[in-house]
């Protein structure tokens, strides 16, 4: 969110710009929800239709006549997966609710038509927030209101949520859609985590002009105690040639220690950023399961999944290299041998094209 000024408290002011296009996204989700609602509520005063008698009123499963672990070897009708006639489909989430319906209300059917109601509803919401996630910035206003209000009241989810056996398409829905929103939220986290990581190499690198591998050993704590073994090393190596080369070494030893430290600092600061990252990974493919477990369709997520990173790692990975050749342009680096007070070291030997300098850093 975007901060300017600040009041007379001393802490920063909102844009109003940006307080003002939050309120109007969350007037959006609900007026779309509250539709999607209105326009269902007279199915709460209707009956079991159709495929529902079987669904419900004939499902053991359902009126609680076979234990809970019946519900994934039994398919969405009640039959065993292993018998001849079985349906084959697949749904034991769906089933559960169903389930938790027959315990709350008995075979009213106001309950189950109330949650297929619920489930529409939700499902709505979700819409508006994906279509606010993709949709450029120049149309996201009217882009999420029609797209909201289109989904509430089309046509086509009139069987799904009049019926109650179409439950199973909208509880797909609904973790299909959040398990989308969290991988898109995970994407978001983990470019923007790549690209702090990538500009801090950077800045490593024009300030002390490293190479690429350098840069990558001093990102992690592992590379902190790296760096204290390799500067006991040098000191006994210092230790036989005399005392002021020993000083020399504490010297030098001191600056790259102090230059690690920081670099694991803003390692740590990072920890809470990278949990989060893994927790929404983690919350898509719980959520990629669920949907599959409400109706078969619910896995074809992944390739949606998949094919959005693509379409986001492309644009992340040309710009970190457009501000790499903006900053630093090419780093080309040599090794050669030279003997530094009796000892045979590697001396490295940094070229930068961007500040056409040379400078020889101690590395072994």
């Amino acid at each position: 969110m975007l901060l300017t000024g600040r009041n007379k408290h001393g802490g920063r002011r909102r844009n109003p710009d940006v307080v003002e296009a939050a309120a109007m996204d969350h007037w959006v989700t609900a007026a779309s929800s509250l539709l999607g609602i209105l326009l269902y509520y007279n199915t709460l005063n209707a009956g079991f239709v159709y495929d529902d008698r079987r669904a419900i009123l004939s499902n053991p499963d359902v009126i609680g006549h076979t234990p809970i672990k019946a519900l994934f070897e039994n398919d969405f009708w009640g039959t065993p997966l292993s018998d001849k006639g079985t349906h084959g489909s697949y749904r034991p989430l769906c089933v559960a609710t169903y389930r938790l319906n027959y315990a709350f209300s008995g075979l009213k059917p106001w309950s189950y038509h109330f949650f297929n109601i619920l489930f529409h509803s939700i499902a709505t919401a979700l819409v508006v927030t994906t279509a606010r996630r993709l949709m450029p910035p120049h149309c996201i206003k009217v882009g999420t209101a029609v797209a909201g209000l289109s989904f509430a009241a089309h046509p086509i989810h009139t069987e799904a949520v009049a019926g109650v056996v179409g439950r199973a398409d909208l509880a797909a829905c609904n973790f299909f859609l959040l398990s989308f929103l969290l991988y898109t939220e995970h994407v978001r986290l983990r470019n923007k985590r790549h690209k702090r990581q990538c500009r801090r190499v950077i800045k490593n690198a024009i300030c002390h002009q490293l190479t690429s591998s350098d840069q990558n050993f001093g990102l992690s704590c592992h590379g902190l105690m790296q760096q204290i073994i390799m500067n006991v090393r040098r000191l006994l190596k210092a230790g036989e040639a005399g005392p002021f080369e020993m000083l020399n070494a504490c010297e030098v030893g001191a600056e790259e220690l102090k230059l690690n430290k920081c670099q694991c600092n803003a390692c740590v600061s990072e920890d809470s950023g990278e949990l989060l990252q893994w927790c929404t990974l983690a919350g898509t493919f719980l959520c990629v399961i669920a949907a599959t477990l409400c109706k078969e369709p619910g896995i074809m997520v992944v390739p949606l999944c998949i094919f959005y990173d693509f379409l986001k790692e492309t644009p992340e990975e040309k710009g970190y290299s457009k501000y790499r050749k903006e900053h630093i342009g090419h780093v080309r680096s040599v090794t050669i041998k030279v003997k530094i007070v009796g000892v045979l070291s590697d001396m490295l030997i940094i070229k930068s094209q961007s500040e056409r300098n040379r400078e020889c850093y101690l590395v072994t």
